[in-house]
């Protein structure tokens, strides 16, 4: 970008120290404040001359006429792109996050509720994780089993480490053997395929073959297609820490802080939120600050997330959210162990 290059040596040095003092604080940060903690010596007239420049490129803005700086979002894109790449937790750190998500067998609902408590309770903000919906897993075995009024029970096991429940509510009438002969179907030809693909390749194979088109492939469409894949997403969601978010300064502000509880309440729009970071080809960590973020409810927020992998596919999501005024290089840390962590537990089977 081309502010990145305009700014000299020092203008970065100076920008830096106030995005971090102001961070560490919450404070406005004035030249005295930042003289004593800049490497070179500098006046404070020079100082303030240069915050007034920074101030005129959009870097800084000043709450009060007699009061120092703040950073603006375009500061802390700048100090997140520049400044945080390569933040590391201490290795301690890194041990307490191991040893609360080590597997020990862990269901993967556990798995998440887990990891979502690790990051809000490490990083000092809300910890969000979007499981793997059921669709992006992998089929191990099928089961069917009926019960009275036209009720089946569906048995899916599949990777990641999952065995999913599900009754299904039909208008026609199955004997257990046409039940049976479903399953093993599906469990012959579909074996370690994606459950969402299975789907698409059932209505395939009927679509291709409609005048021959046999009554177990027709069983098997309303079996497994119709009712055992489908999810809200908000079951899929798992948050923690939402008070943490609430002791921060900056939602003193009654009307702020009713908007934050609204959208961290409406789990839905969080697990789009977090789902889109999934359509980005790119692996890795996604830092959205302030306006960045599609949700008006979190332009005063900064939103960090990683895409959760099995194996080399990205099935899930996780992050944290905060205020824009948020210790980047712990919270952008944090993720990216945590992300790294789970996904390492996932793929082990």
């Amino acid at each position: 970008m081309k502010w990145q290059v305009e700014l000299s040596i020092r203008d970065r040095e100076i920008l830096v120290a106030l995005v971090r003092q102001f961070i560490a604080s919450g404070c406005p940060v004035g030249s005295k404040a930042l003289a004593a903690k800049l490497p070179e010596q500098l006046s404070s007239a020079t100082i303030r001359s240069i915050l007034v420049e920074l101030e005129e490129c959009g870097f800084l803005m000043q709450p009060h006429v007699s009061a120092g700086r703040i950073p603006t979002e375009k500061a802390y894109r700048f100090y997140v792109d520049r400044m945080v790449s390569g933040a590391r937790l201490s290795p301690a750190t890194e041990r307490y996050i191991d040893q609360g998500l080590s597997a020990d067998g862990d269901r993967l609902e556990r798995l998440m509720a887990k990891a979502s408590r690790m990051l809000s309770e490490v990083s000092r903000n809300v910890g969000l994780v979007l499981a793997p919906a059921l669709e992006e897993k992998l089929l191990e075995h099928i089961k069917f089993v009926n019960l009275p009024d036209h009720r089946v029970l569906v048995v899916i096991v599949s990777k990641p480490d999952l065995v999913e429940n599900r009754v299904v509510h039909l208008d026609d009438e199955f004997t257990q053997q046409e039940l049976d002969q479903s399953a093993d179907f599906l469990n012959a030809e579909f074996h370690g395929w994606s459950l969402g693909t299975i789907r698409l390749e059932v209505f395939k194979r009927m679509e291709q073959d409609k005048i021959l088109c046999d009554r177990l492939l027709k069983n098997v469409a309303t079996l497994f297609m119709w009712g055992a894949l489908s999810e809200e997403e908000a079951d899929l969601l798992f948050v923690d820490g939402t008070a943490k978010i609430l002791e921060s300064p900056e939602y003193e502000d009654v009307q702020k802080i009713k908007q934050l509880v609204k959208t961290l309440e409406e789990k839905g729009k969080l697990a789009r939120i977090l789902a889109a970071c999934l359509q980005i080809p790119e692996a890795g960590v996604r830092i959205l600050i302030g306006r960045e973020n599609a949700e008006k409810q979190m332009h005063n927020c900064t939103l960090v997330v990683a895409p959760l992998h099995y194996r080399n596919r990205a099935v899930g999501a996780l992050g944290v959210v905060g205020p824009t005024r948020m210790e980047y290089d712990r919270a952008i840390s944090t993720v990216d162990y945590v992300a790294h962590l789970c996904s390492r537990l996932l793929s082990l089977n």
